[in-house]
Formats: C-alpha cells, structure tokens, sequence
C-alpha cells in the first residue's frame, strides 16, 4: 500500500472517530422533549461575559506556567533559550494544536522550532523534553481525577467506577515511566523489542532512553509537579468558568473528577482535533449527574473556543516571525 492511499484511508478512519460520537451527540440533544435550537441562545446572558473572560485568564496563566515547565525539561536536554522566546514558540504550538488529531501537531512545529532557533544540532533534545512535557500533563490530569475521586466520591456506588479506568491509567504511565527511567527495565524491554522489531528500532529505543535518564532528578520532579499542579488545575477550572457561564451550578470538584478522563480520551490521535468522543464522553458522564446533554456539550465547545482564542496569540507571532524571515 502506497503512502497516499495509506494517509487517506487513516484520515478517514479518523473521519468516522469523529463524525459517528457526534451524531449520537446530536441525536441525543433533539430528541430530548421540548428541544428547540432556541434553547442554545437561552443559556447566555449578560452574566456570561465575565465567567468567560475569566476563564481566558485561566487558559492564558496556565500557558506561562506550562511553557516555564517545558524550559525547565529543555534546560536539562541542554537545549538553551530564553523563556520569552520559549513563550512564543509555546503560544505558535498551541495555535497548530487546533488543527491537528490528537493536539499533537503543535508539539511537532515546537519540536521543529526548538531544533531551527536553538543552540543543538539534532531534535532529540527537543523531541524528548516536549514529549515528557506532554506525557507528564496528561499524567498529573489523571493524578488529579484519582485524588478527587478519592476524596468525594469513592462512597458513591454511582460515581465509584470511573476511579477504576484512572487506575489503570495510572498504572500504565507508571509502567512507561519506569521502562523510560530504569536502566534494567529498559534494557529488557530494549531486548523484547528487538525480537519483535528491526535492531534499528531497539538503538533509537535506548537511546531515547539515554536521554530520559537526564531527568532523573528529584529536584527536577518537584518543580514540575508543582507547575503541573498549577497547570492543570487552570485548565480544569476553565471548564468550570465555562459552565457558570452556561448557568451551570455543579461544584467544582466534579469537573476535577471527569474533565481529566475526558482530557486523556481528547488528546488520543484517534480523531480530528478530538471533536466526537470528547462531547460523546462528556454529554454521558455529566448526564450521570443530571446536567443537560445540550448543556454538557456547550461547556465543552466553548472551551475550545476559549483555547482557541487564546491560541490566536501564537499565530500573531507565527505571522511576525514568518514576515522577518
């Protein structure tokens, strides 16, 4: 199978992903009784635009605070710059992240920017610190869903479940985790591999590994769970603000248990820009506690709204440096 043919057939797999949620999206909102596509303009009011420019607050803090983690990941690769060029390079990845399956294409304009305007001559550095940088995201996220549910809603036989697909989450970035940081765990895995895989694919395997033990620093680690936990709580509290905006009165603690699982589900490259499963995840975990399909999906869009208009940011700098090339 030739490359075109094989892209093709990729995006329409994903086409489907994203396409086949969102009519069960749809279906379920108007075929709720009295549905009227008046009641989208009802949810906003005067009272709306503040819940909102705050959570543009929110997203825009959480990017200053999340670029100051990757420069810390960077600085430990040997990748020298400074953090306001970091910041511009962090706002142009978050621009292209709209537009990409699975948000990661904005990691790879960042991988590419780091290895054009900074100070190394191959894009390991790069790709391992932004590749960390995201793994470790979106392992805090799912910290924060256990630490939740443990604290609110481990009693709830209804709500007590969902503490086991974070669990197991939870174990399996912990086994990635250990494969990257040991030495013995991944030289084993290094030999399983090569009985399955090309020998070329066992040396780039080590020596992805040979840079991770960089990070291997208990001072590193606080200061990134500390900026993660910074990070990620802007982010949920986002959806929050996005939901007081909509007349939503649910605590806070509910977004900080489902917003993480609905994250993870978003940032797989299994759709397009994570449209359909993530309104599909959403509409049915905070239908368990009685909130609006119409309602549930709303927040989630305008949060991407609010991402997006944050992002422009980054393509007012993409377009600056592209007229000073």
């Amino acid at each position: 199978m030739n490359k075109p043919v094989k892209s093709f057939l990729i995006f329409c797999v994903k086409l489907l992903v994203t396409l086949v949620p969102c009519y069960f999206v749809y279906n379920k909102i108007v075929c709720a009784p009295g549905w009227d596509t008046g009641d989208i303009w009802d949810l906003f009011t005067a009272s709306s635009v503040l819940p909102l420019g705050i959570a543009l607050g929110c997203l825009a803090l959480s990017n200053f605070t999340g670029c100051l983690q990757w420069k810390l990941l960077l600085d430990k690769q040997n990748v020298h710059m400074g953090y306001w060029h970091l910041v511009k390079l962090y706002f142009v990845g978050l621009f292209f992240n709209n537009f990409m399956p699975g948000n990661v294409g904005g990691d790879v304009k960042k991988v590419y920017d780091v290895r054009m305007q900074g100070d190394q001559q191959t894009v390991g550095g790069g790709l391992t610190a932004t590749f960390f940088d995201r793994l470790f995201g979106l392992f805090f996220l799912n910290v924060l869903a256990l630490a939740v549910g443990a604290l609110f809603f481990i009693r709830d036989p209804n709500q007590r479940l969902f503490l086991l697909p974070s669990f197991w989450v939870f174990v399996g970035f912990c086994v990635l985790f250990a494969g990257l940081f040991s030495k013995r765990i991944g030289r084993l895995l290094a030999w399983v591999s090569n009985k399955v895989f090309p020998r070329s694919v066992q040396e780039r395997f080590l020596h992805f590994q040979e840079r991770f033990q960089l990070y291997r620093n208990w001072r590193l680690w606080f200061h990134i769970t500390v900026l993660s936990a910074v990070t990620q709580s802007l982010r949920v509290v986002v959806h929050f603000f996005c939901g007081i905006a909509v007349g939503l009165e649910i605590d806070v603690s509910w977004y900080f248990f489902f917003i993480p699982m609905i994250s993870v589900i978003s940032a797989l490259p299994i759709s397009i820009g994570g449209f359909g499963p993530r309104e599909l995840l959403a509409q049915s975990l905070f239908e368990r506690i009685g909130v609006p399909g119409l309602q549930s999906v709303v927040v989630q869009l305008l949060a991407y709204m609010v991402s997006l208009v944050v992002s422009l940011v980054g393509a007012v700098f993409f377009l600056t440096e592209k007229k000073k090339g």
